[in-house]
């Protein structure tokens, strides 16, 4: 019993030490990112065009701003959502308002 406490302390500190290297991505890395291109969310996709247009999987159409750290959509349908995007061991990830993570490929 004691080895499992021990293994399973041992595993939520190095999720700790794996959080605490997430670092917001810097405003002109995140431009070169995703300005004029479409990007794996998880499954699906976003286009994020160089006009500042937006596209959720060919739906969802709005506007984008990207400001620290994150991107902004405001949506045509009224609603408007900030996902903050962050880099952990050299992957992307977006974190959604709920804080729900998903892998962000360019």
């Amino acid at each position: 019993m004691r080895a499992v406490i021990l293994t399973a302390a041992a595993l939520l500190s190095a999720a700790g030490l794996a959080k605490a290297e997430e670092k917001p991505v810097p405003g002109a890395e995140l431009q070169r990112v995703v300005v004029g291109k479409s990007v794996s969310i998880g499954s699906a996709s976003a286009h994020y065009g160089k006009d500042g247009r937006y596209s959720f999987n060919g739906g969802n159409f709005g506007k984008y701003k990207i400001q620290n750290g994150r991107i902004c959509v405001d949506f045509d349908a009224g609603a408007s959502r900030c996902d903050k995007i962050v880099k952990d061991a050299g992957n992307y990830y977006l974190i959604d308002g709920r804080g729900v993570r998903f892998r962000f490929r360019p």
